[in-house]
């Protein structure tokens, strides 16, 4: 009987399921030999502002560096409404405390960024100082606050204005009058880092990280709470620190582009800490640099409309471009069907279709090969001593018939990239963090808490097995019936979503090659 070749048969189960294990194998290989990418040599300006933090205060050069304002007491302004709420704090006029309270963790409480610490978001030093500025605030309107500093002769100015709809900070700051020991200002941005999540692939999404948009590149690095991290970028556009669905980030908007340092403080409370410098290298009588902080949710959408540098904070994996497009045909069904559960069902039926003609391709092939396999055996015989000669003369046989072999692997190679792109696009994307399907699934970013699809998934996968045609040899026969197992228990920790998505594309192919079975069956006996 000739061998059918389903799109999503055995040796498509084993490739996914080789090519993961490579995958993780490597990631996993480079975070612990490489837990943070190599220093580059620190830019003046980073070594400058690393230098001041460290220093004992009080620097007795007036002309190094301007006279440190004494320290005061710390007064605060509160901000709230239904979608947000955080503290303006006069020391640097850093953001503090922020609640996000349309959003919630895995253990339903409010989303936080500097909740409790020491250090804020979006704070202003002095280059060369070692403490924040301390400014005299007051909340000028409803969604705007200005800060004032006099330092010697220098006025120091930031005006903040918020956007609730973006989640975002528009910042401007005027040093007007700079004294001769000036060099610039500081923006920092600072906040804990959680324990490093356990467990089978938990730790692929459940991390934190650094995005740097800089110098026309972009770089991740990854932050946790034993391993220390210290690099230097120059030139740099955006600056986020986030987990998987939320982060804070800087857009700069200056003529200045910043130098950036970032680095991570370890002990009772792991903080990872970024410092963007702006340097004056000119006199003037006004130094101004502006930028947009931003505190929020991950959703490419609302990142796009801020800017479309910022939309590197989502991130999609090294199939980006194929996940970009499959996130916007999710989208374009879900416009028309809220379920996020029956998007992926649909996006599952429209991958399987759009792969159908080389299915068909590859059917075509497995059948000219399968005519060819008596020849071919001949063959082995024949030259079983002449390796080369054997060779040649299959691949005479094979053009004479019009049969690849590697023609039946076509749908298969089609469908890992979809897959690993699908992979990251559920797992990154805010818009299914908690969203419901139906009865037991209650999140489709998290995992299906009774493991009920995994192991329906496996179902289909080894009933698929069973009604296809096997022409492998015994010991590979043993292998492939395993794969089912294997596979459904590299599952249970997937998202739900993806596992859906698995499971719908393993019961099409099963119906699909149980038709046409069927069909074959049909005209088999016609011709008889």
């Amino acid at each position: 009987m000739e061998q059918q070749n389903p799109t999503f048969d055995s040796r498509f189960i084993l490739t996914i399921v080789l090519v993961g294990v490579v995958w993780m194998g490597w990631q996993s290989y480079l975070e612990k030999k490489y837990p943070s990418k190599v220093p580059s040599a620190p830019t003046k300006a980073a070594e400058e502002k690393a230098t001041a933090k460290n220093s004992v205060k009080g620097n007795d050069s007036a002309e190094s560096t301007p006279e440190a304002p004494a320290e005061t007491a710390e007064t605060v302004l509160n901000f709230s409404n239904p979608t947000w709420s955080f503290v303006v704090s006069s020391r640097g006029m850093a953001i503090r405390d922020v609640v996000l309270s349309k959003y919630t963790t895995r253990t339903d409480k409010n989303v936080t960024f500097a909740n409790g610490s020491s250090y804020g978001l979006f704070s202003t030093w002095i280059l060369g100082q070692n403490s924040p500025i301390n400014f005299d605030i007051r909340q000028d309107s409803a969604d705007s606050f200005v800060g004032e500093a006099r330092i010697g002769t220098m006025v120091v100015t930031k005006r903040i204005q918020v956007d609730t709809s973006k989640y975002t900070f528009k910042t401007e700051i005027d040093v007007a009058n700079p004294n001769s020991g000036f060099k610039g200002l500081v923006t920092e941005i600072a906040d804990k880092i959680p324990p490093a999540a356990s467990g089978f692939l938990k730790g692929r999404f459940n991390r934190q990280e650094f995005f740097i948009n800089h110098d026309g590149k972009t770089s991740r690095t990854l932050f946790t709470p034993t391993k220390s991290v210290s690099e230097n970028y120059s030139k740099t556009i955006v600056a986020g620190y986030g987990s998987q669905y939320f982060a804070t980030a800087i857009l700069d908007r200056s003529q200045i582009m910043p130098d950036l340092q970032i680095h991570s403080e370890l002990g009772v409370e792991p903080t990872a800490i970024g410092t963007l410098t702006y340097q004056m290298f000119n006199p003037a009588q006004i130094f101004k640099i502006s930028y947009t902080g931003f505190a929020g949710p991950k959703s490419y959408d609302l990142l796009n409309s801020i800017s479309p540098d910022m939309t590197g904070l989502v991130n999609f994996g090294f199939f980006q471009t194929i996940g970009k497009w499959i996130f916007w045909l999710m989208k374009l069904i879900h416009s028309v069907i809220p379920n996020w559960g029956w998007v992926i069902i649909v996006l599952t039926f429209i991958v399987r279709l759009a792969v159908a003609p080389f299915t068909i391709l590859s059917y075509k092939q497995m059948k000219a090969m399968a005519r060819i396999q008596p020849q071919i055996k001949a063959l082995r015989e024949r030259y079983k001593d002449d390796s080369q000669r054997l060779n040649q003369e299959m691949l005479q046989l094979m053009k004479a018939n019009k049969a690849n072999p590697v023609g039946g692997c076509l749908p298969m190679f089609l469908q890992i990239p979809i897959f690993f792109a699908l992979y990251e696009v559920i797992g990154q994307s805010i818009e299914l963090y908690k969203a419901p399907f139906i009865f037991w699934i209650h999140d489709l970013s998290a995992k299906d808490p009774y493991y009920i699809i995994p192991v329906l998934m496996g179902v289909a996968m080894w009933a698929q097995q069973k009604i296809t045609p096997n022409t492998m040899d015994p010991s590979q026969q043993k292998l492939m019936m395993f794969m089912p197992i294997i596979f459904t228990a590299m599952c249970v920790q997937l998202p739900s979503g993806l596992t859906l998505y698995i499971f719908v594309s393993s019961l099409f192919g099963f119906v699909q090659q149980y038709f046409t079975m069927k069909e074959n069956k049909q005209l088999s006996v016609v011709h008889a």
